[in-house]
């Protein structure tokens, strides 16, 4: 399934100082913006050069929405460039939780690149030429080019994203029609609710979901669910799910048991050729 982003950029032009509303003499001289100095060329350069840089760290977000039957988002990305000429104050507001934290994540991969290059946005300037902070607004929408009418609900209420297990419970993370993101623990005895969360940073900031998704960065390999098919016991998993390249060669993998042990059964390479099998119950609750 081929997708595309679309964006739309509306930079606020006015900053919260010394809790007064002040002119921004100068706009923050985004990478590549170095060789205009006039306000509205600035802005403009700026806009052009920060869509295109988002929008590559987030194109992987089609393989979340082909497996999550996704075929329209929208977030609005709120932002400061701050007096140092970093990205701070990042946060989303949008409907679907996944897409928010996709949006948040290209701010802070850029910046993270920025670190590791140690370079920095030239700052915006008020009205006594000193550093100042700049908030901005990024509204960011995609859309998928194809939809698959057949596949556009879930058939259940909630889908299983990823299966965590600790040393007293598994923990189903689920993500549900609204998709609101809810974890589901099991003791072996119990299924029990733990929480809710409005986007995937919320929850990656706490354990044991920040060490599961650090092992799945690290290993390239996220457990989703197991079960029975046909009186056969299955393991799924999605190999390069969080890779940040829309061109990886992200695939579903299936495993089946065999005298004791776990081997490979299937290697689906579309996330639309797996939703079509037999193993794609095994994710709906």
């Amino acid at each position: 399934m081929k997708n595309f982003f679309l964006f739309i950029a509306y930079f606020m032009t006015s900053f919260l100082f010394a809790q007064k509303i002040a002119t921004i003499k100068k706009m923050p001289v985004y990478f590549g913006c170095e060789s205009f100095s006039e306000r509205k060329d600035l802005i403009s350069c700026l806009n052009k050069n920060l869509n295109n840089d988002v929008q590559k760290e987030i194109e992987f977000f089609s393989n979340i929405a082909d497996y999550l039957h996704i075929e329209t988002a929208q977030s609005k990305l709120s932002f400061v460039i701050n007096k140092e000429g970093d990205f701070s104050d990042i946060s989303a507001d949008g409907a679907n939780p996944i897409f928010n934290s996709v949006a948040m994540s290209s701010l802070i991969l850029l910046q993270n690149k920025m670190n590791r290059a140690e370079v920095h946005i030239q700052p915006g300037k008020d009205e006594k030429n000193d550093p100042t902070n700049v908030h901005l607004n990024l509204p960011v929408r995609y859309e998928a080019v194809s939809k698959d009418n057949d596949f556009d609900k879930f058939p259940a209420f909630e889908r299983v994203l990823f299966t965590l297990k600790t040393d007293d419970e598994t923990i189903e993370v689920r993500i549900d029609k609204d998709f609101t993101i809810r974890t589901i623990g099991n003791n072996g005895n119990r299924e029990y609710f733990l929480g809710s969360y409005s986007n995937l940073f919320e929850m990656a900031s706490v354990d044991p979901y920040a060490t599961a998704f650090e092992n799945a960065f690290k290993t390239g390999l996220i457990n989703v669910t197991k079960g029975k098919v046909d009186d056969k016991e299955y393991q799924i998993q999605i190999k390069n799910f969080f890779e940040n390249d829309a061109n990886a060669n992200v695939s579903i993998l299936v495993f089946r048991e065999e005298n004791g042990t776990w081997a490979e059964y299937y290697e689906y390479k579309t996330k639309k050729e797996f939703n079509q099998s037999k193993f794609a119950q095994l994710t709906y609750r």
